[in-house]
């Protein structure tokens, strides 16, 4: 690897540590426990109302699994509209449709998490869950 390759690969990495520290401090929902492990409660403040309980979610198990823009798809660490943060799906998708960001909040979501859990099983690799009750307890 190339000297800078490595500086890269530690800029990168330090990086992702401050994104953590801006997710550990965002408005999500996290118990001092929880954060320990690595997981949140997904409670949008885009929605008026929820109408099925919070998902938990376990941030840490799908860093390790998945890039950072799989799911945060404005992440870039080195420039993009929240300065190499990644943005919550609340602060572009709203609860309704809109000509500008033509997938609603709640499409983003399910679209994002079941839609990539199902394209696991597809792939026939283990995923996680597909069915609503199991992620809305």
């Amino acid at each position: 690897m190339r000297s800078s390759e490595a500086k890269l690969m530690k800029y990168g990495c330090a990086l992702m540590v401050l994104f953590l520290a801006v997710i550990i401090t965002a408005s999500m929902a996290w118990s001092q426990e929880d954060v320990q492990q690595g997981i949140m409660d997904l409670k949008s403040l885009g929605f008026k109302k929820h109408f099925q309980p919070p998902v938990r979610f376990d941030h840490y198990l799908h860093e390790t699994l998945i890039r950072c823009r799989v799911c945060h798809h404005d992440f870039n660490i080195f420039s993009n509209r929240n300065f190499g943060k990644g943005s919550k799906c609340s602060s572009c998708h709203k609860e309704k449709l809109n000509k500008d960001i033509p997938v609603p909040l709640l499409m983003a979501f399910h679209k994002m998490c079941r839609g990539c859990h199902e394209n696991y099983l597809n792939w026939g690799r283990r995923s996680g869950p597909v069915m609503c009750g199991v992620c809305h307890k």
